[in-house]
């Protein structure tokens, strides 16, 4: 154990992941990994001159058993006198209710409580139990989907303070070997089994066929992740200063560019430069995930480019123009009326955008006239809690219940289908209820309550026409 605890202290200094006077918050689960370390930091808080306190979620996947995790966790912490912190993250219901990844909401919501502790109780470092193997496991992923292979970064900044991962230079079996010298007891997930997860499947057939081959593969990878890191920690601080030289700023706020100066820039700075941009943009709001490396290489082929005037269209309302020499972004003006929900009333045409005209009324109501032109017609009925009804563009997440389907579909899956355009998203009106549920994507698909012939239950009628 001599050497194991050696290593562990080394890492900590050479990365500065722990000094004294922190106050250090572990994130345990229950499971050998991150027992071993809550009695490792437990045991050397008075060497290290820390404050050491845990904290467990329950994802609430497994009942009983999962609630069981969270008691024995606080057990172990009473045992070493140190404070216990325990929450829970709705999993089931948040993947019902919106969909995604189970592994991937269960991050996002564990993550959210790590952080609201950390601030709300001053602690300042979060530590995870990551071992050699998870970092081998997590650059085979990045590899296998086309991303830079850098790892789990072995120190980030998270509201509130760092994460740290000061296991990731030993092995899982050393960690076995840790809690069997001091008898600790540990709780096992039976998920960590399951082949259903991308992770279990790398960590059940290919890590172990690669450590056959190379038993040093993992601690390796640890060094050549640190190392990648390192590199890429500095290209940020370098394109930042290449941002801050280069970029002007117009009368609106939005940046500007001169393309002799970005085309100046080495190849990997540009990239870094153009990510500076979209993430000065959107200021924090999330762009979708399908503009991400796409937009990037677009607008680093139109930005070093020479030949002619270019305008892309961008997420959230925003346009990149070049003219000449001058790159510069801008604000959609007709995305303004579009970000907002705005009440559709009945029996009167209401634009949107400089796109499309709906209307609405009611089947009795309606006369000749009204089919003049028009490009769409549908035959819808609601409840009367459902009104009044808006008009709104699309946001992350927004679902659709169709049809034959049981529960709503998301409307970036539907766009996908119907190979809508990236620039058309954010332009296309959704109808929505009173009670905040969109029924219509007016002219691409419409809801359950929505046919394209009149019947008996057909109270009212909507019409779509392109301007």
């Amino acid at each position: 154990m001599d050497t194991f605890r050696q290593s562990i202290f080394r890492f900590i200094k050479d990365w500065s992941l722990i000094t004294h006077g922190d106050r250090v918050l572990v994130a345990c689960s229950g499971g050998v990994d991150s027992v071993a370390l809550l009695h490792f930091l437990a045991s050397h808080r008075d060497r290290m001159e820390i404050e050491v306190a845990a904290i467990h979620v329950d994802h609430m996947l497994r009942g009983e058993e999962s609630a069981a995790d969270g008691a024995f966790v606080e057990g172990v912490c009473a045992t070493y006198g140190i404070p216990f912190f325990g929450g829970s993250v709705p999993v089931p219901d948040m993947i019902e209710q919106n969909g995604g990844n189970v592994q991937a909401v269960c991050r996002a919501g564990r993550y959210a409580l790590f952080t609201e502790i950390m601030q709300y109780h001053r602690y300042n470092v979060l530590v995870t139990a990551h071992h050699a193997e998870d970092q081998l496991e997590t650059v085979l992923m990045q590899v296998a989907k086309g991303g830079q292979p850098s790892g789990m970064p072995v120190k980030r900044e998270v509201a509130g303070g760092v994460v740290v991962r000061p296991f990731l230079p030993v092995m899982k079996a050393e960690l076995y070997s840790y809690v069997k010298e001091y008898e600790l007891q540990f709780r096992e997930d039976p998920s960590n089994e399951s082949d259903a997860y991308m992770r279990n499947r790398y960590r059940h057939h290919i890590v172990p066929f690669m450590l056959t081959e190379t038993p040093a593969a993992a601690k390796n990878v640890v060094k050549m992740a640190g190392w990648l890191q390192q590199d890429d920690d500095l290209l940020e601080m370098l394109a930042i200063e290449q941002f801050e030289r280069i970029v002007e700023f117009t009368a609106e706020g939005l940046p500007a560019i001169d393309s002799g100066a970005f085309s100046d820039m080495h190849l990997a700075l540009q990239r870094r430069v153009i990510t500076l941009l979209l993430k000065y943009l959107y200021d924090g709001e999330s762009i979708p995930v399908e503009y991400n490396s796409a937009l990037i290489s677009q607008l680093l082929h139109h930005v070093t480019s020479q030949n002619g005037n270019v305008f892309i269209d961008l997420p959230r309302g925003y346009r990149f123009m070049r003219a000449y020499s001058k790159l510069t972004f801008v604000r959609d003006t007709q995305f303004e009326e579009t970000a907002i929900r705005k009440v559709f009333p009945k029996g009167s045409w209401t634009r949107w955008g400089n796109d499309v005209e709906l209307y609405w009324t009611e089947v009795d109501d309606s006369n000749l006239e009204l089919f003049m032109g028009v490009d769409d017609i549908m035959y819808f009925d609601l409840p009367d809690t459902d009104f009044p009804l808006y008009i709104k563009g699309r946001e992350d997440g927004d679902r659709i219940l169709l049809a034959g389907m049981d529960h709503p579909k998301r409307l970036s899956r539907l766009f996908i289908d119907g190979k809508v355009d990236f620039a058309e998203r954010d332009r296309l009106p959704l109808i929505v209820t009173a009670r905040g549920e969109i029924c219509a994507v007016p002219g691409l698909r419409y809801g359950v309550a929505f046919s394209r012939n009149k019947t008996e239950q057909s109270h009212y009628i909507v019409l779509t026409r392109k301007c």
